[in-house]
């Protein structure tokens, strides 16, 4: 199972979501269902400026686990 980490990495850098979609360009729906686990897919570009945004790596961002 493949989770993503939005929510930990913008407490820890105390961003919202609003701030990202901002800096990003990306919708804010969009950002709301990464921020929550529901999104079904993630396009490359959006990781790319997640990740650029929030100065971190796509490891940081995405946790593949074995348990599901």
């Amino acid at each position: 199972m493949i989770t993503v980490n939005l929510r930990r990495l913008l407490e820890e850098r105390g961003m919202n979501q609003t701030e990202l979609a901002r800096i990003t360009g990306i919708r804010p729906s969009t950002i709301c269902e990464i921020y929550n686990n529901n999104c079904t897919f993630l396009k490359l570009d959006n990781i790319d400026r997640i990740c650029k945004a929030l100065d971190c790596n796509i490891s940081d961002l995405l946790c593949f686990s074995h348990n599901e």
